[in-house]
């Protein structure tokens, strides 16, 4: 965990009639990064030729990608099978292709009667604003303020229909988005003493045609009637009906995630076959073949080396010829290993910030863990309040669980969730709760330091606030010299480790550097630790420096890369590169290490801006006890920390983490391991 994975090269020879057996079960392992295989300088030239391209190849992916479109209508969409389920072998591409139409049409045919429904519903929607505009017309029109022909989109009806025809009314004017309100009556139902149904009928404009035909179909007969009354009539029918289509349309939503479930097994096997059959032809790309043989290689990590050659033995019933090659004698011949960080899945959130920033070097340290404690103590000493860490780690945990009911990534809410539990235990260490005293704190009072009124204690003043994180700053950074040394050692880069800025030279340089500073401050800003002993500890290394080139140079030529012939101007550029590494080991190092009392700043503003929501609160209510204004300004000034704070402090801490923790070990030069495996991207 604490480096890179280390890693082996693969080369094999098997039969090219058991191919393709061979690549489906490395599919099976998802451990082989391929790669081209060398062909060897002896090899007659033209005697080795790569793999075809399998001209079905679109067609499985593009299967493929159909049957993640149906699992993914599914509520939580449907989880992709593990690769274990995948057997390899022929299969029958037109029958998986039939299946997936006959699913697609099966979801099509209930789609479209969502739309219908959805379509239906717009149009009442239209019909509503309609009545609405026509009724505030018809107002005006009796003030002489419109024409009556400025409601032209909207076709209303009055009148009855014999109490019989009313359901076949009903029936025949459900073919088209229409209302149907009933008017009065004796039974308040629109039917009359004489056993006629009276309404009203709603409709659109280019609807009256068909308006008009069942009307006359059910014995329709116009009446007079009160166009206000129609019209909230109608808005009530319109409102019923806009009701139980929207019900509907949430039936319709819910039968295509019935039906996916349905066939949810189904699916899964078919995405196994149409994603191993893909996975084994990009595999097979990369094998190189003679007439009769076929040839491998690639790149997987050592402990999966046992799986890998047991896989191709399995495969080839022992017809089979492996080598395998470790990562640094590759490298030596010009092959350079991948990357791969391996880290427990707690970790996650953090190891994704560090890959962000770039891959570490085959063989260098992977600092995920180290970020993670840098990470949380930083956010912890910037957003220490147990109350607005409860928020953010409630938060984090509803969009952990909301991520994953989707089937979304869910690191980013997962770092919130552990931010929020660093800042809890950083507002138990301080006793604030919601910018409040509320319990003793286990190591200072923030707040009472800020505000100028603590007692005792080893941390009394802001000075010792901005102490803590200084000295927290001098710990992060000479965990990354450490680490760089770790990494020069590894690598064999002697001159480095000792005559670099971030070597041992440097290292001393800054330790001697902090050393000096604190005896500073101890004598209260008056004298420096004695001549002699800062003349060896600083003097020495900055010497030390001066020869990193010239012995660069000398074990260039060791290893015949040359170097050019010795001049004036050469010694001078060793010279003023002394000098650059000087002022940036001096002045660089000084700002990397106040660069950390940002830490202590937003600390500070947290506790202040609290402070003066408290004050705002309190000027409400000048006699003391709390109103509801003064509530609701608590409320609204806790929001406005946590979402600016919590911002601002995760940005800070990232920030302090990639330009001064990694800059001082970090080589974001490797390439990421990539297996072809089911968990591949495309």
């Amino acid at each position: 965990m604490m480096f890179t994975v280390r890693m082996r090269l693969l080369d094999a020879a098997v039969p090219s009639s058991l191919a393709k057996a061979t690549a489906d079960e490395l599919v099976r392992t998802g451990c082989l990064e391929a790669i081209s295989f060398r062909q060897p300088d002896d090899t007659p030239s033209g005697r080795l030729s790569s793999v075809e391209r399998d001209p079905s190849l679109e067609r499985v992916r593009d299967a493929r990608r159909r049957v993640e479109g149906l699992m993914s209508l599914a509520e939580p969409p449907l989880s992709r099978p593990l690769d274990s389920d995948f057997h390899g072998g022929p299969f029958d591409l037109a029958a998986v292709e039939s299946r997936v139409d006959a699913m697609a049409s099966d979801i099509q045919a209930i789609r479209d009667k969502q739309k219908e429904t959805q379509d239906k519903i717009l149009r009442l929607d239209e019909i509503a604003r309609q009545l609405e505009r026509g009724a505030a017309l018809g107002d005006a029109a009796r003030r002489g303020l419109s024409r009556p022909e400025e409601r032209s989109f909207l076709l209303i009806r009055a009148g009855s229909v014999p109490a019989s025809e009313a359901e076949r009314l009903d029936k025949a004017l459900a073919a088209f988005p229409s209302v149907l309100a009933p008017l009065g009556g004796a039974d308040g139902r629109g039917v009359s003493e004489d056993g006629r149904f009276h309404c009203l009928v709603a409709a659109l404009r280019r609807d009256e045609t068909r308006v008009d035909s069942a009307l006359r179909r059910s014995d329709w007969t116009d009446e007079a009637s009160d166009a206000r009354g129609n019209a909230a009539e109608a808005l009530k029918e319109v409102a019923d009906k806009r009701s139980r289509l929207a019900l509907e349309l949430e039936e319709r939503r819910r039968d295509v995630g019935r039906l996916i479930r349905d066939k949810a097994s189904e699916l899964g096997g078919l995405w196994v076959e149409l994603r191993g059959a893909e996975l084994s032809q990009r595999l097979r790309s990369s094998f190189s073949h003679t007439d009769s043989t076929t040839l491998l290689s690639g790149w997987l990590p050592a402990k999966d080396s046992r799986r890998a050659e047991d896989a191709i033995r399995t495969a080839t019933g022992g017809r089979c010829h492996i080598e395998w090659t470790e990562a640094s004698e590759a490298a030596a011949a010009g092959l350079v290993p991948p990357s791969a960080m391996r880290n427990p899945d707690i970790l996650r959130p953090f190891q994704t910030l560090v890959s962000n920033f770039g891959v570490p070097a085959y063989g260098t340290v992977d600092p995920t863990p180290l970020v993670a404690a840098a990470y949380l103590i930083m956010f912890g000493l910037m957003f220490g309040d147990a109350g607005h860490g409860a928020v953010l780690a409630v938060a984090g945990l509803l969009g952990r669980l909301r991520a994953r009911k989707h089937g979304k990534p869910d690191t980013l809410f997962t770092l919130i969730w552990y931010c929020g539990l660093a800042a809890i235990a950083a507002g138990i260490l301080f006793g604030s709760y919601f910018g409040m005293g509320l319990l003793k704190p286990l190591w200072f009072d923030y707040h009472g330091v800020v505000a100028g009124h603590a007692r005792g204690g080893t941390v009394s003043s802001i000075y010792d606030i901005l102490g803590i994180t200084i000295k927290f700053g001098i710990v992060v950074l000479g965990t990354g010299l450490v680490l760089n040394w770790i990494n020069l050692v590894r690598q064999r880069r002697w001159v480095d480790l000792f005559f670099d800025k971030a070597g041992l030279a440097g290292g001393m340089v800054y330790g001697a550097g902090a050393w000096a500073s604190f005896w500073f401050v101890a004598s209260s800003y008056k004298t420096l630790p004695p001549a002699d002993i800062l003349l060896l500890v600083l003097g020495l290394p900055t010497v030390l420096l001066a020869f990193k080139a010239p012995l660069e140079r000398l074990e260039h030529k060791a290893r015949g890369a040359g170097g050019g012939k010795l001049t004036a101007g050469t010694v001078m550029s060793w010279i003023m590169e002394w000098l650059v590494s000087v002022l940036e080991v001096y002045s660089g190092y000084l700002a990397n290490t106040l660069s950390f009392m940002r830490v202590a700043g937003l600390g500070i503003a947290h506790v202040s801006l609290m402070s003066a929501f408290f004050q705002i609160a309190g000027m409400v209510n000048p006699g003391g006890g709390f109103s509801v204004t003064a509530i609701l300004i608590l409320v609204a000034g806790n929001v406005l920390v946590i979402a600016l704070e919590g911002l601002s402090a995760g940005i800070q801490a990232l920030r302090l983490n990639y330009y001064e923790f990694f800059s001082k070990f970090f080589n974001g030069s490797g390439r990421a391991y990539s297996p072809i495996s089911f968990r591949s991207a495309d």
